[in-house]
């Protein structure tokens, strides 16, 4: 019980994402994107190569510092805030 307190309080600053392939950069896209519960989306300046895959559910920890980019998306351009992950781990729960 005392494992699982611990492990609860560790992943108390982290929020609920998916990673989203939104296309190559080079290609128009914007690359991976993390979508938030809340519908936002934010791009992270690093995503671990275990991390990228279309519909990986995450749970993440990450700083921002009002960074962002214009991506190409159909039929608009979209501003994304770009983030700085801290720790990022598979969403299991």
């Amino acid at each position: 019980m005392v494992l699982l307190a611990a492990s609860c309080k560790k992943d108390k600053d982290m929020e609920r994402a998916t990673v989203i392939d939104t296309g190559d950069v080079a290609r128009d896209g914007c690359g991976y994107v993390l979508q938030f519960e809340d519908g936002s989306q934010k791009r992270p300046k690093y995503l671990p190569s275990t991390y990228t895959h279309d519909g990986y559910k995450v749970k993440v920890k990450y700083n921002k510092d009002g960074e962002g980019i214009i991506c190409h998306t159909h039929p608009t351009n979209q501003f994304i805030e770009v983030i700085e992950i801290v720790d990022i781990k598979k969403d299991i729960d």
